[in-house]
């Protein structure tokens, strides 16, 4: 009997240690805080509690290859030569250069193997009027994707993007809605690509963005020195749609990169730079945007 007595107090000790130990554990014991959204790039499955407002978010960006097709490369796609001395051709006896190439892209969608589209999650106010006549302006809140494309920037970030999934095919516009043409462009941060920083206004607010803008050398054989600015806007076109197939998949937490490829030998095909007048260079290259892009495969 006694025997038994010792053991049971024995047992009801060790429980109680135990049970003290787990005590002791679990007030020292203190939460790991971080971020539990499986789409963010900095998921945390270690962690016990969601930290406030500490998650990123992937980055939808942009990667631009400028091509041209050159008679001496056999048909390749060869980069533009950024010195502005490479020669090109459109077939004829015209040998023109491209001195330096800018332009506008906007309204970034993607579209799902199911037909749901995704687009960037920033936005951004813009003071434009409300009424061109009286110039009242009016504060608007609009999707902030817009991209200015230069020559000598290879990547561009579009913005943030949470979209795991299959893909089919990617939108966007090049230029900028109509709507946006009498942003008051000062107001905006001089990194923002619709700043008056960037020098992509015609100059007074009522006349729009300089939309695209092709300085060209345009006749070799004449001067490697004189170069014309052909510079379009909203008299010539607002927005050129274009749909380039993009079937991808993408998993959640990482940014997604859409590899683009101008081939500026479709945009500027058919061009005499040396003979034909502005207006006909102009409508020309309008004409030609929308097959001037593709997937950089």
């Amino acid at each position: 009997m006694l025997k038994d007595s010792t053991q049971l107090i024995t047992h009801r000790s060790s429980l109680l240690t135990l049970l003290l130990l787990l005590f002791l554990f679990q007030s020292c014991y203190t939460p790991t805080e971080g971020c539990l959204d499986i789409n963010a790039t900095n998921f945390d499955a270690s962690a016990d509690e969601q930290c406030e407002s500490c998650c990123t978010y992937p980055e939808l960006e942009l990667t631009v290859f400028h091509s041209v097709i050159t008679e001496s490369s056999l048909g390749a796609d060869s980069c533009i030569n950024h010195s502005s001395s490479f020669a090109l051709t459109n077939g004829d006896d015209n040998v023109f250069q491209i001195n330096d190439i800018e332009f506008y892209l906007s309204d970034f969608q993607l579209v799902m193997m199911d037909g749901t589209i995704k687009e960037v999650e920033d936005t951004i106010t813009l003071s434009i009027y409300e009424d061109i006549v009286t110039q009242i302006s009016k504060d608007t809140l609009v999707k902030d994707d817009f991209v200015l494309i230069t020559r000598s920037q290879p990547t561009y970030s579009i913005g943030n993007f949470t979209g795991p999934g299959a893909y089919m095919q990617v939108k966007f516009k090049v230029g900028i809605p109509s709507v946006l043409s009498t942003t008051d462009v000062d107001t905006l941060a001089t990194s923002h690509p619709l700043s008056s920083s960037q020098g992509m206004h015609f100059g007074a607010r009522d006349t729009g963005f300089i939309l695209q803008n092709f300085s060209v050398v345009n006749d070799t054989a004449t001067s490697l020195t004189a170069i014309t600015a052909y510079e379009i806007g909203k008299d010539d076109f607002n927005t050129i749609d274009v749909e380039l197939d993009f079937f991808r998949n993408f998993d959640p937490g990482f940014d997604i990169t859409i590899p683009l490829k101008v081939n500026y030998s479709k945009w500027l095909q058919g061009i005499n730079f040396a003979t034909d007048s502005e207006a006909t260079i102009k409508a020309t290259i309008v004409s030609n945007t929308a097959e001037a892009f593709e997937i950089d495969e």
